[in-house]
């Protein structure tokens, strides 16, 4: 059996990118990909102007989604970690 907890720590670890998944107000979705610092694994970093779109949806609902995923590798091989978060200022 695969250890997926390790196999999420080598995807965090080789990549610098990741999809953030926000919504505004009235709950219309929004994806960004930003580029991200991991603090360990509990905790990914990233810098955006607070007059993006998505910086202004995690003003108002701090609630989103993040996917890490290398998308240099072939088709049908690619894995990633997707998770749920809420983000702090």
């Amino acid at each position: 059996m695969t250890d997926l907890a390790a196999v999420a720590r080598e995807i965090i670890d080789a990549n610098r990118y990741m999809v953030l998944g926000t919504a505004d107000e009235e709950g219309r979705p929004w994806v960004s990909p930003v580029w991200f610092a991991p603090a360990g694994y509990g905790e990914l970093f990233w810098v955006s102007s607070p007059d993006a779109t998505h910086s202004r949806n995690l003003a108002s609902r701090p609630e989103l989604g993040i996917v890490v995923i290398d998308s240099q590798v072939p088709i049908g091989s690619g894995q990633g970690v997707y998770m749920s978060a809420v983000a702090e200022w």
